[in-house]
C-alpha cells in the first residue's frame, strides 16, 4: 500500500504550482460528479452548467488540462469512469472560457453495448481518438451556450 501511495505522488511530483492546482481543482471536481450522478437525475445535472466567460481570445492547453483530469482520477480514492471524468473536464474547460461540449455515445459489441463520454471543442474531441464520434452513436450532446471559436495550443 505505502508502495502505491508513493506512486500516486510520483506521478505529480513535476508538476508546477499551476498545475497542482488544477489537479486538485479535478479532484474535487470528480468527487462532486462522482456523487451527483448517484443523487440526481443526468437531465438536472446538465442544467448546471457554469456560464461562459466572455473572453474574445481564449488559449487554453486542453490535452494538459486533460492529462491533469486523468490523473486526478488515478490519484483518486473512487474509481472513475469516463463520465465523471468529462464531467471534470468540461466544466474546468467552461470555466477557462472555452466552449466545451459532453458527448456521450453507444457502440454495439458482441456482449451488449458499450457507452462512452467525452469532451469535445471545435467539434475535435480532446484527449480522445478522432474517430470517436463515428465509432460511438452520440445519443446526448450537452451544450448550453452559443458556438463559440477557442484556440487551441
Amino acid at each position: 500500500m505505502l508502495n502505491s501511495i508513493r506512486h500516486k505522488f510520483n506521478l505529480a511530483r513535476d508538476l508546477s504550482f499551476s498545475e497542482w492546482f488544477s489537479l486538485m481543482e479535478a479532484w474535487g471536481l470528480l468527487l462532486v460528479f462522482y456523487l451527483a450522478l448517484r443523487w440526481m437525475s443526468f437531465d438536472s445535472l446538465k442544467k448546471k452548467t457554469p456560464p461562459l466567460p466572455k473572453k474574445n481570445d481564449v488559449q487554453i492547453d486542453t490535452e494538459r488540462l486533460k492529462r491533469l483530469v486523468d490523473m486526478s482520477a488515478r490519484l483518486h480514492l473512487l474509481s472513475m469512469t469516463c463520465l465523471p471524468k468529462s464531467l471534470t473536464l468540461r466544466w474546468m474547460l467552461i470555466r477557462r472560457g472555452a466552449p466545451a461540449v459532453l458527448k456521450i455515445g453507444v457502440m454495439k459489441i458482441p456482449d451488449g453495448i458499450q457507452a462512452h463520454a467525452w469532451v469535445e471543442l471545435n467539434s475535435m474531441p480532446v484527449g480522445e481518438a478522432e474517430d470517436v464520434a463515428e465509432r460511438f452513436k452520440i445519443i446526448e450532446s450537452v451544450n448550453s451556450f452559443e458556438d463559440a471559436e477557442i484556440k487551441l495550443i
